[in-house]
């Protein structure tokens, strides 16, 4: 993004980033707000399936 400004029509915008410029240089905050859920709901799903399925791919070598 820093070399190319987003690129040929935003083509290296990411979604973060998407975010920070509705919030703060278009002032879409409650847009924004609703992206920022949106990433927090995802993240944490993402964490809790990380979470539940590790036990699974996780080894000690003290268990059986």
């Amino acid at each position: 993004y820093i070399i190319t400004s987003g690129g040929p029509n935003d083509s290296t915008l990411f979604y973060s980033l998407y975010l920070y410029k509705n919030a703060f240089s278009y002032f879409h905050m409650g847009y924004a707000s609703a992206m920022a859920w949106i990433l927090f709901l995802l993240i944490m799903a993402v964490t809790l399936l990380v979470f539940k399925s590790s036990a699974r791919w996780v080894f000690y070598g003290g268990e059986r």
